[in-house]
């Protein structure tokens, strides 16, 4: 499975990822940090988006998870300043989770997550 984080996300934390998942054997998960995600084989991969709409989804989003993406969505509010060590951190937090549902569910689907960390959402 093919892990994609948009370039909003910062370089460290794909690094992090990345690192962290050399750990285990065998690999079933590769970290790319990249907005060029075409070609790609739709059906083993997972994206990480930024969605800044206030209600609903961004447009970007929703055509990613048309185009048969699993995709989580990182909800920042358009006024808010991105707080790169805070989505870390919380990104961290939420990476059991993001794994186990990767692994779990084999249809597109969107999740959003927010600052606070606790819970990902699922949207559709």
């Amino acid at each position: 499975m093919v892990v994609y984080l948009d370039n909003n996300y910062p370089k460290n934390l794909a690094e992090a990822l990345r690192l962290l998942h050399e750990l285990q054997q065998p690999q079933d998960f590769e970290i790319i940090r990249t907005q060029d995600i075409e070609n790609v084989d739709v059906k083993n991969s997972v994206i990480f988006l930024f969605d800044k709409s206030k209600k609903g989804l961004d447009i970007i989003t929703d055509k990613h998870f048309e185009a048969g993406f699993k995709v989580f969505a990182f909800k920042l509010n358009s006024t808010d300043a991105i707080n790169f060590f805070q989505l870390t951190l919380m990104t961290l937090r939420l990476w059991p989770k993001v794994l186990y549902t990767i692994n779990e569910e084999n249809n597109p689907f969107v999740y959003t997550f927010n600052y606070n960390g606790q819970r990902l959402t699922k949207v559709k």
